[in-house]
């Protein structure tokens, strides 16, 4: 017998070449509604194929068929490189709409098989007649966790993970153990991801100075074509290089919820000429870092994606780094009034901070900016910025 346990059920499994078999004990099914289990048990998207070997009073057999080169998760998961975990752990989410579903599937490593870059799923219960029975929001999301966590460390055991011993140190799975849903999860994982394909990125495409150099010298029949490509590695190594260590590193600071640290990390690189995701983190940091009330922050983030618009992004970029100007300029071209007022009241209080200003242009800025603030507040109904009342 080969027991394994999800949140709740403890059931037979045995993973065999071109099936999988499993037994469920007396009280886990009830048999003379099994009629029903038949349909579930039929082929689709994300299920094997199953039938009833046996069924019993004493006991339920089922049989479920997989490829002869379909792995179990738990299995697969303990020859994988680490980046080829995460890309697994992000394909688990195919199994998060069975949260509302009358079917549910049987969450454990040892369920879920792999077959080339697909993943299914052998047992699954239905409605309250056959184990694992419908579950609520809090228990699929400590299962799914317990999965990812299992995913990306194989040598922990997945059903201490599920009860949530064991304390994991690394950034990630502390975010991960953390998370409020599986959404929250998800988007951890596909940011790690970014960041290691990065980093793998930039490790192949080095360039070995001392074959460079070899290369270079080597004939003169190639001597053009040789400078021409010296003159590319170069401006890669010079240029696109410490782009990309400093956005990995700007990642990183992100998911740690370093904000500060992102805003350093990228205060040299010009804005648009980073990508969306560093765009995207660029500007949640800037947020986060605002004079801004927490329900302001909220709203605000709640609306803003690495989808978003790039001049919103830009514009909250513009505001971290201080550049109110710009800022103001992106939110004229955009027509919001709300950031447009932000950036007035921004600006007024960059102004009224600045010693060094002359004393007459001063005045006459913060006439203005005053100005614009009352007239903006208008067209919003009397909405006020929290900077402004500082």
């Amino acid at each position: 017998m080969s027991e394994v346990k999800d949140i709740s059920e403890k059931i037979d499994i045995q993973v065999q070449k071109d099936k999988v078999l499993v037994t469920l004990q007396a009280n886990q099914y009830r048999l003379s509604e099994l009629d029903q289990f038949q349909a579930v048990l039929q082929k689709r998207d994300a299920l094997l194929a199953g039938k009833l070997l046996e069924a019993t009073e004493e006991k339920l057999v089922l049989s479920y068929d997989k490829d002869n080169y379909a792995v179990s998760i738990e299995d697969a998961v303990r020859k994988m490189s680490s980046i080829n975990r995460l890309l697994l752990a992000q394909k688990v989410r195919f199994i998060e709409p069975f949260i509302h579903s009358t079917i549910q599937p049987f969450i454990h490593p040892r369920n879920i098989f792999l077959f080339g870059e697909e993943l299914s799923i052998a047992h699954r219960g239905f409605m309250n007649l056959v184990v694992p029975y419908v579950t609520n929001e809090e228990d699929f999301l400590k299962q799914y966790r317990a999965l990812i966590l299992f995913i990306l460390h194989p040598k922990l055991d997945f059903e201490r993970l599920i009860e949530g011993a064991g304390t994991l140190q690394d950034p990630l799975s502390k975010n991960i153990q953390a998370a409020l849903s599986p959404e929250e999860i998800d988007q951890m994982i596909s940011e790690q991801v970014v960041i290691q394909k990065m980093k793998q990125e930039k490790q192949n495409q080095l360039v070995n100075k001392k074959s460079y150099t070899l290369f270079k010298w080597g004939s003169l029949v190639l001597l053009v074509a040789t400078l021409i490509l010296g003159f590319f590695v170069w401006n890669y190594a010079l240029k696109e290089v410490p782009t990309q260590e400093r956005i990995i590193t700007a990642e990183a600071n992100y998911i740690a919820n370093d904000y500060s640290g992102v805003l350093s990390t990228l205060k040299e690189d010009t804005p648009e000429n980073l990508p969306k995701s560093a765009q995207y983190v660029y500007a949640v940091s800037s947020i986060q870092l605002d004079n801004l009330s927490n329900e302001q922050k909220e709203m605000i983030l709640n609306n803003l994606s690495q989808k978003s618009n790039e001049n919103t992004l830009l514009y909250w970029i513009y505001i971290g780094k201080g550049a109110f100007e710009k800022a103001l300029d992106i939110a004229q071209n955009v027509g919001d009034n709300q950031f447009i007022l932000h950036a007035y009241t921004k600006l007024y209080d960059a102004t009224k901070l600045d010693t060094k200003m002359n004393g007459e242009k001063k005045q006459e800025l913060l006439t203005k900016y005053e100005e614009a603030i009352a007239k903006y507040m208008k067209l919003l109904g009397g909405a006020t910025d929290d900077s402004e009342n500082e």
